[in-house]
């Protein structure tokens, strides 16, 4: 336990052996009455109702103040309408974007938004699966946030990167072609900069992507710093380092 504690101190990540599910379940089921909390030592979920324990006060104000306990966020009710603002551009029928948009913007929009899911059930089945993914996102955000690693559990796919070759780069649409790196952020430099760009086979969703990606970039491209660039069902990395000082953070632009 002391090596947890101070490791957690260190800012170095340490590791538990919970099921990612069923954090992610009580985070979704955290409220104000009910609370979720990680016992580091038996590396189990432990559960406060306030509304069923009437020795709730005591045990929340124990497990606040000792270090054996993390407290598992409560999934706060202004992310969950953030999700359904981004989801409503998801189908790609631009009525029924329109629709839900103007449904969701109403007066008890949220309460008309889950009425227009029941009665189309293709579309509800749409809503349970991104918004399972938000709320997996959310939790691996945390994880990242506490330095905790889960034993033996993969949370994220395989990634793949590949560099483009200048040939190939010539095929790209004129929206990412064109953009290219302008001038050195830290020298100014605008001579001489030269692009590179990748391909990835996954978005940004969550920090453990971008972590991974990072030591990606870092250990086969030697690229400490890098953009990216959303084209449509393709994610793709850009990257450039000034010919004058070596600096990676470029300005890039039209």
């Amino acid at each position: 336990m002391k090596e947890k504690k101070m490791n957690k101190e260190k800012n170095i990540p340490f590791t538990i052996s919970i099921n990612f599910n069923e954090l992610t379940m009580a985070f979704e089921q955290s409220a104000n009455s009910t609370h979720y909390f990680i016992d580091l030592e038996s590396n189990k979920i432990i559960c406060i109702d306030e509304l069923k324990d009437s020795d709730a006060r005591t045990k929340l104000s124990q497990m606040r103040n000792n270090k054996r306990y993390i407290k598992i966020p409560q999934h706060d009710i202004r992310n969950e309408q953030l999700v359904m603002e981004t989801f409503i551009y998801e189908p790609r029928d631009f009525i029924l974007v329109d629709t839900l948009y103007k449904t969701l913007h109403r007066k008890n929009g949220v309460k008309l938004f889950y009425q227009l899911l029941e009665s189309q059930p293709h579309l509800k089945e749409q809503w349970l699966t991104y918004r399972s993914a938000a709320l997996r996102n959310e939790m691996i955000n945390w994880l990242c946030n506490n330095n905790i690693e889960l034993t033996s559990q993969y949370l994220i796919p395989t990634i793949e990167i590949k560099e483009i070759t200048a040939e190939e780069i010539k095929l790209l649409p004129d929206e990412i072609k064109d953009f290219k790196p302008y001038a050195c952020l830290h020298c100014h430099n605008e001579k001489g900069m030269k692009a590179r760009i990748f391909t990835i086979n996954v978005s940004p969703e969550n920090m453990l992507i971008e972590q991974e990606t990072q030591r990606i970039m870092k250990e086969r491209f030697g690229i400490t710093h890098h953009g990216g660039w959303s084209g449509g069902e393709q994610e793709f990395l850009t990257a450039s380092r000034c010919p004058r000082c070596g600096c990676e953070e470029i300005f890039w632009d039209y």
